[in-house]
């Protein structure tokens, strides 16, 4: 993903077992999504179907935005950040939204200057659709696809010591994957919602046999063989529910309200193409504090457990994005700094909203942001020491962003963040809050 990557190393980006309960829980859940409509409309007062288009009063809202930036990690490139979605008052807050994003970096081979390589290519859509099929039921489809040729990897744990200098043969690996994903997301009563989704990802990799990936999955210590498996071609299958409290004034730059998430998420292996069976709860908890009409908090707390036979990759995320570096995580690290099973984190956001304006009878809002970021990784439920260390081990980034709404529905973010894992300095630029 775009908003995962834009981060430079020393520059920035500019411009730019437990398995049967989740198998049957999986099925309960599935057959709710089926039912659940139906049963509604049997037991419950008439539902109103969809709110019909008031075509007359319906309009499109379009933004986009390009982006040109360069590092010493994916060298020169461009894409874009666009957006297009369907509004009409009838149908809150839009009939439906599709975005978009591409980029693709070049660079220079380092033994031959002449010849030019493809380090990183990222795309996506994303389409949401708020009443599909019924007026309670929303849709969010996302095809993708990204290539990366430098993938971070020093060691398992809190505690793993990165190098004064970065050498790709050495700390980096290369990792394609193409996904598809889909989601439901059921109104159950007012502010709850129940949400079933599924995605399939294909994964192939590119390692050097010299480098410390391969060395610590051939040669480490049992424990850390055990977690990290290998890294052959392979694809892996995803199921997901959750329950949401949702409050919230507005999905794409939320003043007031909560959003609160307990997801599960499981994957079965089913043969020798998908080879791990392993589960993932996440708990997700934030807050959005006004001050006044043009100032508030936003605060997000996040805890993240894996266990089963994780692929080594998703030790680094929570969800479908870096825990520990990155746009969405602990900014100010370097992307999948750091790996383990066990993540807490917290994100504190100042957000300002200081001027509004037009352009070409466009609305725009032209807003900042303060944050810090912070939180702890443990690389298993068993204590390990020698990886984690023994004291506290706070990882942290501090920093400061624009922000640039158009319309209702589409979000420019800039965000610049220290911490003391930078290189100097991480830079990003993506659309949407981070949270």
């Amino acid at each position: 993903m775009i908003e995962r990557r834009l981060i430079g190393r020393c520059g920035a980006w500019v411009g730019v077992p437990v398995c049967r309960y989740f198998r049957a829980s999986a099925r309960l859940a599935a057959a709710i999504a089926i039912v659940a409509p139906a049963a509604n409309a049997a037991h419950a007062s008439p539902a109103p179907e969809a709110p019909a288009v008031d075509t007359a009063e319906a309009k499109r809202e379009f933004g986009i935005v390009p982006i040109a930036g360069g590092n010493t990690d994916y060298g020169l490139g461009g894409g874009f950040l666009t957006n297009l979605a369907r509004l009409a008052p009838a149908v809150p807050p839009y009939a439906w939204r599709l975005e978009a994003a591409a980029f693709v970096s070049f660079k220079a081979k380092d033994a031959a200057p002449s010849e030019w390589v493809n380090p990183y290519q990222d795309y996506y859509f994303l389409l949401t659709v708020p009443h599909f099929l019924h007026e309670r039921l929303r849709l969010e489809l996302r095809p993708s696809y990204t290539r990366e040729t430098t993938q971070r990897y020093y060691g398992l744990g809190n505690a793993s010591v990165a190098p004064p200098d970065e050498i790709p043969d050495r700390d980096f690996y290369g990792r394609a994957h193409p996904t598809l994903s889909t989601r439901l997301r059921w109104d159950v009563a007012g502010d709850v919602f129940v949400e079933l989704g599924a995605a399939y990802t294909e994964n192939w990799f590119e390692l050097d046999p010299q480098s410390t990936l391969v060395t610590d999955m051939n040669a480490g210590a049992p424990a850390v063989r055990e977690l990290l498996g290998t890294a052959t071609r392979h694809g892996v299958l995803l199921a997901e529910h959750a329950l949401i409290y949702d409050t919230r004034d507005s999905e794409i730059a939320p003043q007031y309200g909560q959003y609160h998430q307990l997801k599960i998420r499981y994957s079965p292996a089913v043969g020798g193409h998908l080879p791990y069976e392993y589960g993932q709860a996440n708990a997700t908890f934030r807050f959005y504090l006004p001050f006044t009409t043009r100032l508030g908090l936003a605060v997000r707390a996040v805890g993240d457990w894996q266990f089963g036979d994780v692929p080594f990759y998703e030790l680094a995320r929570y969800e479908d994005t870096f825990a520990f570096g990155g746009v969405n995580g602990v900014r100010g690290i370097p992307g999948q700094r750091y790996y383990g099973r066990i993540k807490l984190f917290s994100n504190v956001e100042l957000r300002a909203r200081l001027l509004d304006f037009s352009v070409f009878r466009k609305p725009y809002a032209l807003g900042g942001a303060l944050f810090t970021d912070f939180g702890r990784l443990w690389t298993d439920f068993a204590s390990h020491p020698e990886l984690d260390g023994t004291g506290l081990g706070l990882k942290y980034g501090l920093g400061g962003g624009v922000r640039l709404q158009q319309g209702k529905t589409f979000v420019i973010r800039v965000d610049v963040a220290w911490s003391p894992d930078a290189r100097p300095i991480g830079a990003y630029l993506t659309a949407g809050h981070a949270f």
